[in-house]
């Protein structure tokens, strides 16, 4: 790592950026950074984009877990009051009602049981993403481009093609009611292919999300507005391109 450093230390700022170098390495660079501006620019922007990512990892439960739980209580009947005595030996008990509370709890615990692991599997997939951004952000090799398309509105792609994943973030983009945002990956031959709607928050905030380009002829990025769930082919003009290699 540290011959690497001496080599070429603009490979570092991914690292530098998520706190992954040595001290001493952390030392050489900057020093480094006092002296190269372009160093400064990409550690901002791997920065930026790393404080997204924290961001993304607040996911509180969704609203309709607690609709669902509720409503499963309001259809489970209640157990009555234990009695004053315990029954006379012999006699039965299993009556058609305790049938019906059993049945019911049965039932309520099925439909939460759904709900869990529902919400594993968002967690696993979530844990799993946030592996693959930290990956990308931390590749020495990793090329990182950004764009300032409107007033106010940064986008920024990190890529690594160790990894064959790209990192998109980006905010200030108006929150959108009955349209989405959709990113597109964009060939040399002028033709496009979806990488997936833009999940941005009520503050216009894409948090950093993976994506995998295909093939080597893939060369840039692309944000369009489209139809709520996106398309299949672009339906508007790009308000936003630029390529994923510097």
């Amino acid at each position: 790592m540290s011959r690497r450093l001496r080599q070429d230390p603009h490979t570092l700022s991914g690292a530098y950026a998520l706190n992954a170098l040595p001290p001493e390495e952390t030392v050489r660079f900057e020093d480094h950074l006092a002296r190269c501006d372009t160093c400064v620019q990409e550690v901002r922007g791997f920065t930026e984009t790393a404080a997204l990512l924290g961001e993304s990892a607040r996911t509180p439960p969704p609203p309709e877990l607690r609709a669902r739980v509720l409503a499963e209580v309001a259809r489970t009947r209640q157990l009555a009051p234990p009695p004053d005595r315990l029954a006379e030996p012999g006699r039965r008990w299993w009556t058609r009602g305790s049938t019906w509370v059993i049945a019911a709890c049965l039932v309520a615990a099925v439909a939460l049981g759904a709900v869990a692991v529902e919400q594993a599997q968002r967690i696993r997939d979530l844990e799993q993403n946030e592996r693959l951004v930290a990956a990308v952000l931390s590749d020495p090799g990793a090329e990182y481009t950004a764009a300032e398309p409107m007033e106010g509105v940064f986008v920024a792609a990190v890529y690594s093609e160790a990894h064959g994943s790209l990192v998109f973030s980006g905010h200030g983009l108006e929150p959108l009611e009955d349209e989405d945002y959709q990113l597109w990956f964009t060939r040399a031959d002028g033709s496009v292919y979806s990488a997936g709607v833009l999940p941005v928050d009520e503050r216009g905030v894409v948090a950093p999300i993976p994506a995998s380009p295909r093939g080597a002829d893939t060369e840039g990025v692309a944000v369009t507005v489209e139809p709520l769930g996106g398309s299949e082919q672009p339906t508007s003009e790009p308000i936003m391109a630029m390529p994923i290699r510097g």
